[in-house]
C-alpha cells in the first residue's frame, strides 16, 4: 500500500529544489524563468512593499549623448530637475516596451509634477545607433511628441562607457530574437543636484507596481 504522507513529502522536496533552483537561474539569467521575481516573495514570506533601493548619495557619472531628434544632451544640463534614467533596444519587442509604457504612465499620473522631470533612455543595441530607429520606437509607444522624453545614441564606445559607468549589462544578442540584446531592465532616478538616488528595478516583485513607485519616488525627489 502506497504511503500518501511520503508522496506528500517527496513532491513538497521537489518544489523546493525547483523554486531555488529557478531563483538561482534568475540571478544569473534574468530571462530564465522570468516569473520567479512576482512569486519569490510569496515563497520567502518577504514583505510585498517594494519601492525600490536608496543609493549612497554620489555624483551620477556624466555623459553627453544624441537624441532621437540629432540634439546633444548632457546629463549636466538637467540640473534643477529630476532624472529618470533608463536603457532600452528600440528593437526589443518585449521588456523594453513594457518599461517604457509604465514609465510613460508614471510621467502622466505626475500631473504638473511631471514638469520638473526628464525622462534619458540609453539605446543599447550596438547596430541600430541611429534617430530613425529611436524615433520609430518613440512613435510606435505614443512618446514621439514628448518634449520630457529623449532617447539617446551616439559611438558604441561612448554608450558602452555610460552603460559601464552604472554597471548595468548590455548589448549581448538575444539568441532567440535575431538584431535584440539582452540587457538589464532598471530606472535609474536623479536628484535636482545631479546625485544618483534611487534603483528601480524591473519586473518588479509581486505587489509593488513599477507605475506607482516611479511616482512616489519622483515626487519624493521633487
Amino acid at each position: 500500500m502506497r504511503d500518501p504522507i511520503r508522496h506528500v513529502k517527496a513532491l513538497a522536496f521537489a518544489v523546493v529544489v525547483f523554486l531555488i533552483t529557478s531563483f538561482a537561474l534568475t540571478q544569473a539569467n534574468p530571462n530564465v524563468f522570468p516569473f520567479m521575481p512576482y512569486i519569490w516573495p510569496y515563497v520567502t514570506g518577504g514583505t510585498l512593499t517594494y519601492t525600490g533601493t536608496e543609493l549612497e548619495s554620489a555624483p551620477a557619472p556624466a555623459f553627453t549623448l544624441l537624441d532621437q531628434r540629432g540634439a546633444a544632451v548632457s546629463l549636466a544640463d538637467q540640473q534643477g530637475k529630476v532624472v529618470l534614467l533608463t536603457f532600452l533596444d528600440p528593437l526589443c519587442t518585449d521588456n523594453c516596451l513594457i518599461l517604457a509604457q509604465h514609465i510613460a504612465a508614471a510621467y502622466g499620473d505626475l500631473g504638473v509634477d511631471a514638469e520638473d522631470l526628464v525622462v534619458l533612455a540609453i539605446n543599447i543595441n550596438p547596430a541600430e545607433q541611429t534617430q530613425e530607429a529611436m524615433q520609430t520606437f518613440l512613435q510606435r509607444q505614443g512618446l514621439d511628441a514628448s518634449p520630457a522624453w529623449h532617447f539617446l545614441s551616439g559611438e558604441w564606445e561612448a554608450v558602452t562607457e555610460v552603460v559601464a559607468a552604472y554597471y548595468v549589462s548590455a548589448g549581448e544578442p538575444k539568441p532567440s530574437k535575431p538584431g535584440e540584446v539582452l540587457h538589464q531592465d532598471v530606472v535609474f532616478l536623479i536628484d535636482r543636484s545631479g546625485e544618483l538616488r534611487i534603483l528601480i528595478t524591473y519586473p518588479t516583485p509581486v505587489g509593488a507596481a513599477l507605475e506607482d513607485i516611479i511616482v512616489e519616488r519622483v515626487r519624493q525627489l521633487l
